[in-house]
């Protein structure tokens, strides 16, 4: 956890980037993306009582039309000024990682995932014009997609969701290591340590960091092995939580109570880690002052994914690191 000077520091940076920004603008240039939710956290965090969309875009209150320069919204540059002026209303930028388990039951969420993507990227791109996405996979071994560089258009992402949607019903292992699922835990702890090393996450002064977990099975650690192929997990529970504090990501978790859909017995309790303490060690998401959702709740259709990742963006965002 920061210290309390480090934290105030931290909040002391966001005041002067709203400061900064809110004589400059007062609408975004977010390519009509505007929602009522991300346009009043985006206003409150630049210093603005509120504000709504209007043609697209969020104008916050008490902040005149937007057009600092006065030339009516042209820039004589070719629209490079425009592109500052958007960068200047985001106090906070957004990091996003997906770590999906992409077991044969997971075919549900990848589904909810790629139905609901457009609107969480709209909703992120709300509140800052460069918020950034990224993917990782796993069963038994783990894969970074599009080489752990951020997906460039929704399209791109949404194609991702697709393809590994499809991939759920093979079985197979998706980091090429050979052999089959043929056990229940996965390896959820290499992966979301893939995640928090292979992105270039922006500085966390400024930047609201965030892992969505997802899957419905438990987990091990290392020295343990995985799979038909005998996969050495790598890392250790306290490693991976360490480097989540370390580099300031939250873990937002949709995760199971038992492994009660899983075809192969025992079913496990899939709760250490993701509800309760993991050995001495808190859930990876209240330790990292995140939250958990109920994953079956989303398989049953009484949850929506969509809704909850958005929750936890607009909960979060422009907020100190704090668990």
């Amino acid at each position: 956890m920061r210290d309390d000077h480090a934290r105030w520091l931290f909040l002391g940076g966001l005041v002067l980037l709203a400061a900064a920004a809110l004589p400059a603008c007062s609408e975004d240039d977010t390519g009509g993306s505007c929602t009522p939710e991300s346009c009043a956290a985006r206003c409150l965090a630049l210093g603005s009582p509120g504000g709504n969309c209007s043609g697209g875009n969020c104008v916050c209150d008490g902040g005149g039309d937007g057009d600092a320069d006065g030339d009516g919204g042209a820039d004589a540059d070719g629209g490079a000024d425009a592109d500052a002026d958007a960068e200047a209303t985001s106090p906070c930028d957004i990091d996003i990682v997906f770590v999906l388990d992409v077991s044969t039951s997971m075919t549900p969420v990848l589904q909810a995932l790629h139905d609901g993507i457009g609107e969480v990227w709209t909703y992120a791109r709300g509140m800052d014009p460069e918020a950034q996405f990224g993917l990782v996979v796993f069963v038994d071994d783990v894969m970074v997609t599009n080489g752990g560089g951020w997906y460039g258009t929704v399209d791109e992402i949404q194609a991702e969701f697709d393809r590994w949607r499809e991939f759920c019903s093979s079985n197979d292992e998706p980091g090429g290591s050979g052999g089959f699922n043929d056990d229940c835990p996965e390896n959820s702890l290499d992966a979301i340590w893939a995640a928090a090393t292979s992105f270039p996450w922006r500085d966390s002064a400024t930047t609201l960091h965030v892992i969505f977990h997802a899957t419905d099975d438990t987990f091990v650690e290392a020295p343990n092995t995985l799979g038909s192929t005998w996969i050495e997990v790598q890392h250790t529970y306290p490693e991976v939580l360490g480097e989540l504090r370390l580099r300031e990501i939250r873990l937002a978790a949709f995760a199971a109570h038992d492994s009660s859909d899983c075809a192969i017995p025992p079913v496990h309790d899939t709760e250490p880690g993701f509800y309760t303490d993991w050995r001495s060690d808190p859930p990876l998401p209240s330790g990292t002052g995140a939250q958990v959702f109920d994953i079956q709740e989303v398989m049953g259709g009484t949850l929506s994914m969509t809704e909850a990742i958005n929750g936890v963006i607009l909960d979060e965002y422009c907020t100190p690191f704090i668990y």
